[in-house]
């Protein structure tokens, strides 16, 4: 797909997705439900904001597939598929902690081409195309190159995967003895976008579905960080460790998720 029809398919995708978080906010007392695994839930906000997005969507680039949290595709196609979260952070939202996305990307042969991740609490949209360059609300972001010592890790501790809790952890503490700080907030498409604009400069998680990670990929990428899982890089077809960062942290994860046999 050209970069000329990329730019013009993410404008129409950020002004979809804005609409998706009126939606959302619109919802003043989502009902709530529990789906399989530890402590996971879905609202009546999120199958709003995935109807929705479908929708409107599938009329911008017919013949896509949808691959998306709540039940729709469980097989990433060979052409152009949706891949969709209609609200990353899920948890979050339920308590009115302010820290969930929307998160909407565009996937084709196994390459991201399209990401766009909003914040509708605090109206911070992040998009990218393939070949584009990333930003944030129209600003042009760059991923940091902080020195080892100084830098900040955030993670997600996988939880409805409690079996990955030990070696998640070990990850962690290798990490926080040689990095600044770290921190764990709760909505992984967010962490990953705040870490191409700069504001962190890890994230690992050990188990993470492709709707939290295939837009956050894109925006990465273009903001100049890096993103994999493992040494196979990204193929958005399942559950995967996720590493992701800029600078030297980067390639300690790497090597502290190898090291507990997570890679």
């Amino acid at each position: 797909m050209e970069l000329s029809t990329l730019r013009v398919l993410a404008e129409q995708t950020e002004q979809e997705v804005r609409e998706a978080g009126e939606v959302v906010r619109s919802i003043r007392r989502p009902e709530v439900s529990a789906k399989e695994g530890h402590a996971n839930f879905v609202t009546s906000a999120d199958l709003a904001s995935q109807r929705y997005l479908m929708e409107k969507l599938a009329a911008l680039l017919p013949g896509a597939g949808f691959l998306a949290e709540e039940g729709e595709g469980s097989v990433l196609p060979d052409g152009p598929c949706w891949v969709i979260d209609p609200i990353d952070g899920t948890a979050n939202f339920v308590r009115g902690c302010r820290r969930s996305a929307i998160s909407v990307g565009l996937v084709s042969g196994r390459e991201g081409l399209l990401g766009v991740v909003y914040n509708f609490d605090s109206g911070e949209l992040f998009s990218a195309v393939k070949g584009g360059g990333a930003f944030l609300n129209g600003a042009p972001i760059r991923a940091a190159e902080t020195p080892l010592a100084e830098s900040l890790l955030v993670f997600g501790s996988s939880p409805y995967y409690r079996e990955l809790l030990d070696p998640t952890f070990a990850v962690v503490k290798r990490l926080f003895c040689e990095c600044g700080d770290i921190r764990r907030t709760g909505s992984a498409a967010l962490d990953l976008c705040d870490l191409a604009a700069g504001r962190y400069d890890g994230f690992f998680e050990a188990r993470l579905s492709p709707w939290d990670y295939a837009a956050a990929s894109v925006v990465i990428r273009e903001a100049g960080g890096e993103i994999c899982s493992g040494r196979m890089g990204l193929s958005y077809a399942k559950p995967a460790p996720i590493c992701a960062g800029s600078g030297p942290l980067f390639a300690r994860i790497l090597a502290a998720a190898e090291a507990e046999g997570l890679l």
